[in-house]
């Protein structure tokens, strides 16, 4: 009966209600086998599943209305934060104006390195040793935030982003206590397409926010990525280097996974905190399977000038795609995170091999 009474709201519904409306997202699941040198543990995992609504209102004289919602959520029933939550619009999502002057979109818009980078990262994954989750770790979302993409000349592009700085006095976790309030952030991007060869760039500066209840200091960050991708190959260098507070690192997936044993007691933290990050990857398609093998690598972190040691990482990913149909894809890889040991060897290489299934619609 409510299938029917359903059925019968949607006919009738006029036609225009669902002109220019596009539903969209990826399901995206698979198994991870992890060992991470103290435990080994098998995973059911959700690898980024999402679903997105979006659509445009012509206006005359080449001037449109567009809008997107999109939503992440995880089909293994865990609870989550962040983009993975099933909280309504907590990906990409805005709305705008489009014409021949460019698009303008306000909200809780991508960012250059989520919406035009991370070609380098082609992997699908849980678990950070099975793609590049350490390098592409900036590349997100910038809630309360506008951008300005210029239209595409000859195969240059480029992006303009403002995010406010709303949350000035901070939020205390809900855990720990500890104050952490909003950064305000500027993005430049660059891009240029030609015959499958690109090269993207990345310029984002944070101001300066209060981290852990003391005053951070303000963090730029650089990544570029350059290569081709054309004709079954895809070959792809991205190099990135971050300069700033200590959330730099810490707070971050290479805190997590690299130098979360470190002894920071003795570290000036007044001084800078920088990073440097290179990653190559190579693929190639042959009919329906596409091999590929991916190196990353991350210089030690230096603090005020000086190296700080065990605080740096070599990763290998290696694996195979097969395109069963348009729309959905088996995946098998293997990856390894070599952090050379760490403080009283407290960080383990990490180890995993994981299968996975993606299906686009």
């Amino acid at each position: 009966m409510k299938k029917s009474l359903i059925a019968l709201l949607v006919a009738t519904l006029p036609a225009a209600a669902f002109a220019d409306v596009t539903i969209y997202g990826k399901i995206k699941g698979g198994v991870e086998y992890v060992d991470n040198g103290s435990t080994k543990q098998t995973n059911i995992d959700d690898l980024g599943s999402r679903i997105g609504f979006k659509g445009k209102e012509d206006l005359g004289n080449g001037l449109k209305a567009i809008w997107q919602v999109e939503t992440g959520f995880g089909i293994d029933g865990q609870t989550r934060t962040g983009s993975g939550s099933g909280t309504f619009a907590n990906r990409n999502s805005f709305i705008g104006l489009q014409s021949d002057l460019g698009t303008l979109r306000l909200g809780n818009v991508s960012n250059f390195m989520d919406s035009d980078m991370g070609i380098v990262d082609s992997w699908e994954y849980r678990n950070d040793a099975l793609g590049l989750g350490i390098f592409t770790r900036d590349g997100n979302r910038l809630k309360n935030s506008v951008r300005y993409d210029l239209p595409s000349i000859a195969g240059f592009s480029a992006a303009l982003q403002y995010g406010t700085k709303e949350n000035k006095a901070g939020t205390a976790d809900a855990i720990t206590g500890k104050i952490q309030s909003d950064r305000e952030v500027y993005n430049l991007g660059l891009g240029y397409e030609n015959s499958g060869f690109f090269g993207k760039y990345s310029f984002q500066r944070e101001g300066t926010a209060i981290i852990d209840s003391v005053n951070s200091r303000r963090n730029d960050k650089h990544r570029l990525e350059v290569g081709y991708n054309a004709n079954n190959l895809l070959v792809a260098f991205g190099y990135q280097q971050e300069k700033g507070g200590l959330d730099v690192v810490k707070g971050s997936t290479w805190y997590d996974l690299v130098s979360k044993g470190l002894d920071l007691t003795n570290v000036d933290l007044t001084k800078d905190v920088k990073t440097r990050e290179y990653a190559l990857t190579a693929a190639y398609t042959i009919g329906a399977f596409t091999p590929k093998f991916t190196y990353a690598r991350g210089d030690k972190v230096e603090i005020g000038g000086a190296k700080v040691n065990d605080s740096g990482y070599n990763q290998y990913v290696l694996g195979v795609d097969y395109a069963i149909s348009k729309r959905t894809t088996f995946g098998a890889q293997y990856g390894q995170i070599d952090v050379k040991g760490g403080v009283n060897n407290a960080n383990k290489d990490l180890k995993a091999f994981g299968l996975n299934m993606i299906h686009a619609f």
